[in-house]
């Protein structure tokens, strides 16, 4: 008995402990974060459906908390499966490589030379993340301005498939197919939204 209650003490303490640690790591990066936070421009508006809602989201987060390692991958990662996405949605079956499929879009005019550009963008060096190729830079900065290069690229893509305008009458979509069908209650059409809302 003495030995469990033992444990539990030093459970206790070690929790205490990283409690503490993560509460001083918080307060001393807060300045920070809200720095790099402030700097990306984001889509408040997305279909609540995966990626593009709690997964892009959380590319956002990733690069406000100074994960920018994971910010790049998982950008990458949102930009796959939002080509696949387009692809399917406009009525062909994706393939399996990213650039076939970016390209693809481009020559069928379902997204502008400009999305086409910032896809392009974000894909930069994919492998070489994915991989964990010797030539992935280490130093803090460099991965800062890529992962903020990245999430710029993202955001530009979203914005132009996910296009949508705020009216008295609710949201307008400029693109329905990349969207949740509407459905009507009391009179007024709905749309499953993700909203991203600052707290």
């Amino acid at each position: 008995m003495a030995k469990m209650d033992e444990e539990k003490i030093r459970k206790m303490i070690r929790r205490r402990d990283l409690e503490d640690t993560l509460r001083a790591d918080c307060l001393r990066t807060i300045s920070e974060r809200v720095t790099r936070y402030l700097e990306l421009n984001f889509t408040e508006i997305r279909p609540n459906e995966q990626p593009f809602g709690l997964i892009s989201d959380e590319c956002i987060r990733l690069y406000r908390d100074g994960h920018f390692f994971a910010c790049i991958a998982l950008c990458q990662a949102v930009a796959e499966a939002l080509a696949r996405f387009l692809c399917e949605r406009s009525g062909w079956n994706a393939t399996n490589d990213f650039e076939k499929n970016t390209l693809a879009l481009r020559r069928r005019k379902k997204v502008t030379s400009d999305c086409y550009k910032y896809f392009k963008e974000i894909w930069k060096g994919r492998n070489d993340y994915h991989h964990l190729n010797p030539k992935v830079p280490t130093e803090r900065e460099k991965l800062q301005a890529i992962a903020k290069i990245k999430m710029t690229a993202l955001h530009s893509v979203e914005s132009e498939v996910f296009a949508y305008e705020l009216g008295s009458d609710g949201i307008k979509v400029k693109y329905p197919k990349y969207w949740p069908e509407a459905y009507a209650h009391n009179g007024k059409l709905f749309r499953n939204v993700f909203l991203r809302i600052e707290v």
